[in-house]
């Protein structure tokens, strides 16, 4: 079979596609996409590939993946950053291709293993449903079980009906409890998880998510062999943008007080008389233990908070920790006690389910010994990593973390994912800087990789115009009432120009909430819908309200400078309220500056510039989604004109009209260059 000719014609004017498709729109690009990934898998190379929104750059990579993968007998990992986009492989691209190619091929989508029911637990939970939960909880299961009966895959994703999670994770599956002893042989299991795991063998096409495939390579890894997740894979990371910062959480996992807290209450709530070990003999050792480790655990963190933020840091979240052995480990001795104690009840265990179960407590507390032993002593070292503690916000109860994290990942992808004769496609619409693919190729370790960059299918220059205020205040380094004011007006006048349909971004939930109450009361007067990420509602609520209000305002955060999807009227005016400079104080950013600069480079030029371009162009990827989209962007940060290194945001997204204008929303200069 020859299939680099299968593939032109897949994707060919006449082929395939276009005699399926009735508005079908050849497109050069994502042929040549195609053939590019093919020619990758072929010589076992590896690739970084922009392509921009409208390429259709999902098919690119699944049609020679699908080839690939049943000529050399490979699985291909296909990986996605955003649940979006990997329901829309899943139920929609994929499904559309298992009728349009010539080829049998199989996929299947790997979740963790704790989004699966396990039968089993669930019978457990229903017979100790007194000593588990409380009534409410106890309906809530019940509903589970209900649902149990009639579900197909057994997974969260399954259920429409709100559950309540602390219920969930005592019947779901889980690594260490569920094992292939307890489930049964594949022929007869009930297990959900199993049965899953037996079609992924089987499967030609994996589906899983950054998060989820670090935390499997970080459990499986060997760097010197062939493949990734399997013996015979290769992969292709969609939305690759974010694969440093997802790694870089995997690699050294944190740790809180509301982590130890949790899994204290799970084993047995001395307050509620309920857990895990509720329905075992001899507890009166046990339950002192626990109680004490409950306290031990609030002072240990207390102690922390008062180390760094009482005193020194009280408007900070997050602290950087440079000295080692700050402080002590107080819970160890008690947690080395409590795992004993767990241990001697293993003869109490009635099934392999419950002693699995009792070992992963036992386990789980001794891990978080190592963990904070690990991060107090700092025995990872300074030089490479970077140490901090962080606060889920200012009240005094909030949660406190411990956080480590490297600060430079380059090895890690170079040795790991860039192997020689094993193949990685990374593609995404942001991954150069002025046509340029150095700065993420170097963050990433990826210098031998291939790459291959796509131009634009819209009519840009036609589509969008960029707005800029001439006199409006540059951006403090700390809040004043003035500059909200300010900014408060001229988002108004672009509202109020486009009639709504605006989303607009902000970088702290300060300014955006400082805005949003100043601007509410308008709105509300001229009728214009108003939703704001920080009110509560899930992401995916907004953008449901969002789309189907077209004449609406969305005021969003960080995870709106991405994967927002809004094609024609509902998203003609897009407002950047100010350049996407990371936080420099931040103990991680800063550490990535000070390693930079420590090697003699310029920390600004080389991190904090190119991070805020790929933010900014993420940004303002959201406004044009398909050819017929028309709308305006408006920046409100003097700083693209005033500052040098302002043209550098300006040169990096297609060219189009950028309009300059004054006070009065009239036009100075129609056309700055």
């Amino acid at each position: 079979m020859n299939t680099r000719k299968a593939i032109k014609e897949f994707f060919s004017e006449h082929g395939i596609l276009a005699k399926n498709f009735e508005n079908f729109e050849f497109r050069e690009s994502q042929l040549k996409m195609a053939l590019s990934i093919y020619d990758t898998l072929i010589n076992r190379e590896h690739i970084f590939i922009e392509a921009p929104t409208g390429i259709g750059k999902s098919f690119a990579y699944l049609v020679p993946a699908i080839y690939y993968s049943k000529e050399e007998n490979k699985k291909a990992i296909v990986s996605t950053n955003t649940i979006n986009l990997q329901e829309q492989l899943i139920h929609k691209d994929l499904p559309t291709l298992h009728k349009l190619l010539p080829v049998e091929f199989k996929s299947a989508i790997i979740k963790g293993k704790n989004n699966y029911l396990c039968p089993n637990r669930l019978e457990i939970a229903l017979e100790k449903s007194n000593t588990l939960f409380n009534d409410t909880e106890i309906l809530s299961l019940e509903e589970i079980e209900i649902w149990s009966r009639k579900t197909q895959d057994g997974t969260l994703s399954d259920i429409d009906f709100p559950i309540n999670m602390s219920v969930w994770q005592n019947i779901c599956a889980e690594h260490g409890i569920c094992t292939n002893k307890t489930c049964g042989p594949i022929e007869t299991t009930k297990c959900f998880y199993q049965k899953a795991k037996h079609k992924l063998a089987e499967a030609d096409i994996v589906i899983i998510n950054h998060h989820l495939f670090f935390t499997l390579f970080e459990a499986y890894k060997e760097s010197d062999s062939e493949g990734y997740l399997y013996k015979n894979d290769f992969l292709i990371f969609d939305e690759a943008q974010t694969l440093e910062n997802v790694a870089s959480e995997h690699i050294v996992p944190s740790i809180s007080r509301e982590m130890i807290k949790y899994h204290l209450n799970k084993l047995y709530n001395p307050k509620t008389k309920r857990g895990f070990l509720a329905t075992f003999p001899n507890l009166l050792t046990i339950i002192p233990i626990i109680e004490n480790l409950h306290y031990l655990n609030s002072t240990f963190f207390q102690r922390i908070r008062e180390i760094f933020f009482i005193n020194i840091n009280k408007k900070k979240f997050a602290v950087r920790v440079q000295e080692p052995d700050f402080t002590q480990n107080i819970l160890k001795d008690e947690i080395k006690l409590l795992a004993s104690k767990l241990g001697e009840l293993n003869k109490y265990c009635k099934n392999d389910l419950e002693e699995n179960e009792l070992n992963d407590y036992r386990l789980k507390f001794l891990e978080f010994n190592i963990m904070i032993d690990e991060f107090i002593s700092q025995s990872r070292g300074n030089e490479n990593y970077v140490y901090w503690v962080e606060l889920s916000s200012l009240k005094p109860d909030s949660n406190i973390s411990l956080y480590t994290s490297p600060i430079d990942l380059s090895d890690y992808f170079r040795k790991n994912i860039f192997k020689p004769d094993n193949s990685c496609i990374l593609t995404s619409a942001t991954l150069s800087i002025k046509k340029d693919f150095n700065y993420f190729k170097k963050r990433l370790g990826g210098e031998v990789a291939k790459e291959l960059l796509l131009p634009t299918q819209f009519d840009f220059y036609n589509q969008v115009k960029i707005y800029i205020p001439y006199n409006i205040p540059l951006p403090p380094v700390e809040e004043k009432d003035d500059y909200y004011i300010c900014l408060k007006d001229w988002i108004y006048h672009f509202i109020r120009k486009t009639q709504g349909k605006a989303l607009v971004l902000f970088t702290s939930s300060t300014a955006l909430n400082k805005v949003a109450e100043e601007l509410r009361e308008n709105l509300e007067k001229d009728n214009i819908s108003f939703f704001i990420q920080s009110e509560g509602v899930s992401r995916k609520i907004l953008l449901d309200m969002f789309k189907n209000d077209i004449d609406s305002v969305l005021f969003g955060l960080d995870s709106f400078w991405l994967g927002v999807d809004v094609p024609g009227e509902a998203l003609t005016n897009l407002i950047i309220t100010r350049l996407p400079f990371q936080v420099p104080d931040h103990p991680l950013i800063q550490a990535k500056m000070e390693y930079i600069d420590s090697k003699g480079g310029n920390s600004f030029l080389e991190y904090s510039l190119p991070e805020a371009i790929f933010k900014f162009r993420q940004g303002i990827g959201r406004l044009i989604r398909n050819k017929s989209d028309k709308g305006i962007i408006v920046i409100l940060d003097k700083r693209i004109i005033a500052k040098s290194y302002g043209k550098h945001f300006l040169n990096s997204i297609d060219k189009c009209p950028v309009i300059i204008i004054n006070d009065e929303g009239e036009n100075i200069i129609d056309n700055f260059d």
